[in-house]
């Protein structure tokens, strides 16, 4: 853990040399500490039981090298060398299904086929609805914006409250599945909007509070945080929040200020 958190502290920029591609068995990892959706892949690849190599970019100064592995620059990317030939794949939840399917481990989907479906709708409905308002809540610019991005965010999780297995503990019930692995960074998140932005859920959303905190305890989710401890975690995901909300706002305001 201490070389990973070495590694995450000093992330591949702009001008640094490739570092070798893993194998189809044991594929590279291309990620950042802070983004939600590459934990996704990083707790999903975690769970899962599967040999990788960690390597962490600095998405402020990407390196050259990424672009051909992902065209969009974007984390997560999976890596891979086969046949002689470079191999990739990118966009969180194409990751996740890969690693369910193309790898051996405990099954993160539920056997029977409608409770399978029903994952995948909660993925498809948490993205609709609680990414966006999640969003909103943080780069709200003024009043107004920010009480309609609360109240967006308001209901987002009262939805995710009764969406969720009442049986729980995890989001489908008593197995950890995707739809976990898909909806926890963004609830573990949730515990910067408040020094962030002033930002507290809602009253009543208890199924959320204890679903987040089995999520917490998961090893695979802390073993997806640098650092591993929770309110360490959220501090340091606080200052790096602080710091990319400042440079939306100033990049917006340079953007008026041109027009």
């Amino acid at each position: 853990m201490a070389t990973e958190t070495a590694a995450a502290d000093a992330p591949l920029a702009t001008g640094s040399a490739r570092p070798p591609l893993g194998s189809a068995t044991k594929p590279t990892f291309i990620t950042t500490t802070s983004c939600p959706y590459a934990q996704r892949s990083w707790i999903a690849l975690n769970e899962k039981g599967v040999e990788y190599e960690p390597v962490f970019v600095d998405l402020k100064s990407k390196p050259e090298w990424f672009f051909p592995l992902n065209p969009y620059g974007r984390v997560p990317t999976l890596a891979w060398q086969e046949g002689g030939e470079d191999r990739s794949l990118y966009e969180s939840l194409v990751v996740n299904e890969y690693v369910e399917d193309g790898f051996d481990g405990p099954s993160l989907l539920p056997a029977n086929p409608l409770a399978r479906a029903r994952a995948r709708l909660l993925i498809d409905q948490f993205g609709a609805k609680f990414s966006p308002a999640f969003g909103r809540v943080m780069f709200a610019t003024d009043a107004p914006e920010a009480a309609a991005a609360a109240s967006a965010l308001d209901e987002a999780i009262r939805w995710l409250d009764g969406a969720l297995d009442p049986s729980g503990p995890y989001a489908c019930g008593d197995a950890f599945t995707l739809a976990d692995c898909a909806l926890a960074p963004f609830a573990i998140r949730l515990g910067v909007l408040g020094p962030l932005c002033g930002y507290e859920p809602p009253a009543g959303a208890a199924r959320v509070a204890a679903w987040r905190e089995a999520c917490l305890a998961r090893p695979s989710v802390r073993a997806s945080m640098v650092p591993s401890d929770p309110q360490a975690y959220l501090d340091k995901m606080l200052d790096t929040y602080k710091s990319y909300v400042a440079d939306r706002k100033a990049a917006a305001a340079a953007a008026a200020a041109k027009k």
